[in-house]
């Protein structure tokens, strides 16, 4: 099994640690794995690889930062990267490669596969396939429903300038064709992303909410099979219990959790101010994650920071070890996922559920399907600041509901 993605443990992200989940898994069950990600380190010579062993897995790593885009075809397109991946995947026997996330490979390294002759499965993690951006969300923080030519061109022109044909961006799209504008330019990109995903054998998504967005964009829905991430649910619920047993509850403090990257389409920065809004005695939000820019904007992070610096019931922890899962999971009574974008899976609010803690999270994408309908905790409707205030008052003054909730996750 060979696998493809952005980074590999220790990188940190919800997709490098569901891959490390998968490896360790497939080689349980007596399978050889070996993958192939990015390393934005510094001071290596661009496409340039190096190997390692990473917990029994064979990890090339090849030096990419960037650096050689000049359309905003080569977000897609980079012939330099698939020549890595094909030389990868000729360098040892492969019966399969799963693509997970080929961002700085570009969705053209599908093609790599394709000459190489190896059978191809691709995991749509997110919505990059049809915005570069990833999650659909603007710069504005509004939420697209699909990628549409003007609105996508005007959009990435306020992200990557340079990339676009208004701001100096080579007038080129995939396979060198013209693009006289920035919505040809978007058009073009989106266009030769469908079309790579014509080439893998099956297509997974993890829930079905992220087989509709896809759907709707134009990709042929009965193609994607839904096929959830996994979770090492029994190792973890054990490790929170034991932990949780050793911890001397603080009286009167109800302690909710935000796990991983802090960005505009987490809505942790409204979370945070609706903590304010609700004022409930004793209620804090901790913020277990990295706070990293946003496509170069760190507007956002620097708004929640500031707030958190101006009150206590608002507290930043920063980046984590996904080993330390437990213990950060043990010291909480609940965790949130106030998602604005189409969450595709929500893999820290079911690692939270698995171990018997309630869940508060929106209703954007999959997230509800964590919440059971209510019955392990709340589910409120996305960006709507009065609601997500309703419900933390509810989480932070009735006991018993939250007594429920964790019986039922």
């Amino acid at each position: 099994m060979a696998v493809l993605g952005q980074g590999w443990y220790p990188d940190v992200g919800g997709v490098e640690s569901h891959t490390r989940v998968l490896a360790r898994e497939l080689r349980r069950r007596g399978h050889r794995v070996r993958a192939l990600c990015a390393d934005s380190s510094e001071g290596r010579a661009p496409y340039s690889t190096r190997d390692e062993e990473v917990e029994g897995v064979a990890v090339r790593r090849m030096a990419y930062r960037y650096h050689d885009h000049r359309a905003l075809a080569d977000v897609v397109e980079n012939a330099r990267a698939e020549r890595v991946v094909e030389a990868w995947l000729g360098s040892a026997p492969t019966d399969v490669l799963h693509v997970h996330h080929p961002t700085a490979f570009g969705i053209g390294a599908l093609r790599a596969a394709e000459r190489a002759g190896v059978p191809l499965v691709l995991t749509l993690h997110d919505y990059w396939a049809l915005c570069p951006r990833g999650q659909m969300m603007r710069p504005d923080r509004g939420v697209c429903a699909r990628p549409e030519p003007s609105r996508c061109g005007a959009c990435l022109a306020e992200t990557w300038p340079a990339l676009m044909p208004s701001g100096g961006g080579e007038r080129r799209g995939p396979g060198g064709r013209e693009v006289p504008n920035d919505a040809a330019a978007a058009a073009a990109r989106t266009a030769f992303a469908l079309e790579c995903l014509e080439r893998p054998a099956r297509l997974l998504a993890p829930s079905a909410a992220a087989r509709a967005v896809y759907g709707a964009a134009g990709l042929d829905a009965a193609r994607i099979e839904v096929c959830p991430n996994g979770i090492e649910v029994a190792e973890l619920a054990r490790e929170v219990a034991r932990r949780r047993a050793e911890i001397a509850p603080a009286p009167g403090t109800v302690r909710l959790g935000v796990i991983g990257a802090v960005l505009p389409s987490k809505g942790v920065l409204e979370l945070a101010r609706a903590v304010q809004a609700a004022s409930v005695p004793g209620l804090v939000l901790e913020i277990h994650g990295p706070v990293p820019s946003c496509h170069g904007d760190e507007s956002y992070g620097a708004e929640l920071a500031a707030l958190a610096a101006a009150d206590a019931r608002v507290r930043l922890h920063g980046p984590f070890d996904h080993d330390g899962l437990a213990e950060i999971l043990a010291g909480l009574d609940g965790v949130a996922a106030p998602s604005r974008w189409a969450e595709v899976f929500g893999l820290s609010v079911r690692e939270a559920a698995s171990a018997g803690l309630p869940v508060l999270v929106s209703d954007a994408g999959d997230l509800p399907a964590v919440a059971d309908g209510g019955r392990a905790g709340i589910v409120v409707p996305a960006g709507d600041e009065g609601a997500w205030v309703e419900a933390l008052r509810r989480f932070g003054t009735d006991a018993a509901a939250r007594r429920r909730w964790a019986a039922a996750a």
